[in-house]
């Protein structure tokens, strides 16, 4: 049997009254306090103890302090360890003893510890501003309701709404305990002043270990994001990435900006952002010309953490009118394949009285497990032809 034993701490840090009725209780289990870690207390197991527990304040750096440790020796006390870099652990078996006898002496140790807490508050501040600036754009306010409401799946995947949404979360969670602990800290030193007993409070330690745990893949989300490995973009030769011209036929000309003439598969995701493709191909075109009005191709593929995403992401793709008449539904290696093909059209403008050309093409919806793919094809060329190479780049992904 291990000797250590790991609790997550339920106590408030600043609520030194309940912290140390819990580090008493957990003595009388026969655990006696070693040392802490982040949300997590580490006890050692000895034998069951009935004792009296004392947090003194550090004041400066926090490590120990010979001479207090002799003074509270002398007093009939036993040090124990450091409490989060915030107290010093103090035991007697003697449930009558006094950790200190001047009254003031104590009050201006616990007015300086509250003033460091207070002004330990500004960092809190900070990093609620820093993350949830990081991740702003996933704030639901900035998306729109409409888009939240018919397309979450295609939202959630392109805005970090998600790592928004914990981050909110978790900080607020965190945020809570802070305050919580800071009344009970004014309280204590009230009850203190006047020679009172304190009362006892509510246990929400849980809350800032919870609001951490939630943080924990914002941390990693975030982490990925600064490091670049969020983006890994490789070569489309022996991408098996199917091409414009591979549609149209070699001898179509593709344009020389390598902005609508990718030689490269931009590749990305992150913790919290599912893992996408992304590949488009346009023909040359003029100057004054628009890139709309040549033959182009774009292809976006994104794999989810669950088929389930990708049945609904397919469910809001398939809002458009696809024709499923073909045998291309029986490509054994999908699950689901809808296409659509577009007829070209022209339009007069009743201002300028010019009249513009939009080419026909095709759209294509294909799903594999947890990994959907879509194309979008301007040309005058049938895209249904291909899709089993289609197919056959969801197997290789």
């Amino acid at each position: 049997m291990s000797k250590n034993v790991i609790r997550v701490t339920p106590v408030g840090g600043f609520d030194i009254p309940e912290l140390e009725n819990w580090l008493a209780a957990m003595s009388k289990k026969g655990l006696r306090f070693s040392m802490t870690a982040g949300i997590l207390t580490i006890f050692e197991r000895t034998e069951q103890r009935i004792v009296q527990i004392h947090l003194e304040p550090i004041r400066g750096t926090a490590e120990d302090d010979p001479e207090l440790n002799a003074l509270y020796e002398d007093a009939g006390w036993q040090y124990w360890g450091i409490f989060r870099g915030s107290f010093y652990v103090f035991a007697s078996d003697d449930l009558t003893a006094q950790a200190y006898t001047d009254i003031e002496t104590h009050e201006y140790a616990l007015k300086r510890f509250f003033k460091e807490k207070a002004i330990g508050g500004v960092l809190l501040v900070v990093a609620n501003v820093l993350l949830l600036g990081l991740y702003q754009n996933g704030a639901p306010w900035k998306i729109g309701w409409t888009w939240l409401k018919y397309f979450p799946i295609e939202i959630f995947s392109i805005k970090p709404v998600f790592p928004f949404l914990l981050s909110a979360l978790g900080l607020l969670l965190i945020d809570l305990s802070y305050l919580f602990g800071l009344c009970y800290l004014l309280r204590y030193r009230k009850a203190v002043r006047n020679g009172k007993v304190p009362n006892r409070h509510r246990k929400v330690g849980w809350l800032s270990a919870v609001g951490l745990v939630i943080l924990i893949p914002v941390f990693i989300n975030t982490i990925q994001l600064f490091s670049g490995t969020d983006y890994r973009p490789y070569d489309l030769e022996g991408s098996g990435f199917i091409t414009l011209t591979d549609i149209e036929g070699s001898d179509l000309q593709l344009s020389q900006n390598r902005l609508y003439n990718m030689d490269y598969i931009a590749h990305e995701g992150t913790l919290l952002d599912p893992e996408s493709w992304y590949f488009q191909q346009y023909a040359t075109f003029g100057e004054n010309d628009s890139p709309s009005d040549v033959p182009n191709l774009e292809i976006t593929i994104t794999r989810y953490t669950l088929n389930m995403l990708a049945e609904m992401r397919v469910a809001e793709l398939s809002r458009q009118k696809f024709d499923n008449s073909g045998d291309y539904q029986k490509i054994d290696v999908l699950d689901e394949c809808l296409y659509a093909k577009r007829e070209g059209w022209t339009h007069t403008s009743e201002i300028t009285g010019e009249t513009r050309t939009f080419l026909p093409g095709g759209i294509l919806v294909l799903r594999r497990g947890n990994t959907v793919l879509f194309a979008n094809y301007y040309g005058s060329q049938d895209l249904s032809e291909h899709i089993e190479h289609f197919a056959q780049m969801l197997v290789n992904l």
